[in-house]
């Protein structure tokens, strides 16, 4: 299946979603071959699904090569960034200063010519989606631009959620200011 230009992507995003009564335990992703630093990459777009963050996928795309990720949620002020390299999450981050991964502070001076300030806060100037963007495009030499999502052609997927552990109990453990300690521990069967 595959689908002509970012419209038809989403109109079959939609479709896909006209389906299901509830929200879906899958989601559509889009796929093209675009060049790249090295070679061709392979560039993919999904809409509310979590292709760019989980794990699994993550590790064994970038088996012998590189995987860069970038995702937003929305309109709101989240813009995640992963970067793996031959199966390891190398630095991963929202918040440009709270960095984790086998190697946080590798791309620091990479996200300082970006906008990015890995030390604390960003500039409130800097649009920060676009920060992360430029600092993927840095790691892949791959330009995303609205004309490159808009012509190009996707070969479509549907990607099923990861399944979800079982689970026996949770715990809530928690001090306030005051130093008063929250300790409860509740079964399943009790919830």
């Amino acid at each position: 299946m595959h689908s002509e230009g970012l419209g038809d992507l989403i109109f079959e995003q939609q479709t896909f979603l006209d389906e299901f009564e509830e929200w879906p335990d899958a989601f559509l992703a889009g796929a093209f071959t675009v060049p790249g630093e090295g070679g061709e990459w392979t560039l993919a777009l999904e809409f509310g699904g979590e292709l760019g963050t989980r794990p699994s996928i993550m590790e064994a795309l970038s088996a012998g090569t590189r995987a860069v990720s970038h995702s937003s949620n929305g309109g709101k002020p989240m813009d995640f960034f992963h970067w793996y390299e031959d199966g390891e999450l190398r630095t991963t981050f929202e918040w440009p200063a709270d960095r984790s991964g086998s190697t946080p502070d590798e791309l620091n001076a990479m996200m300082g010519e970006v906008g990015l300030n890995p030390a604390g806060d960003t500039d409130p100037s800097v649009d920060t989606k676009a920060a992360v963007m430029a600092l993927a495009e840095r790691l892949t030499g791959v330009r995303v631009t609205a004309q490159l999502l808009a012509k190009s052609e996707y070969q479509l997927g549907v990607v099923p959620e990861e399944p979800v552990e079982e689970w026996e109990s949770i715990t809530i453990d928690i001090t306030d200011a005051h130093g008063e300690r929250t300790y409860a521990q509740l079964r399943r069967d009790q919830l």
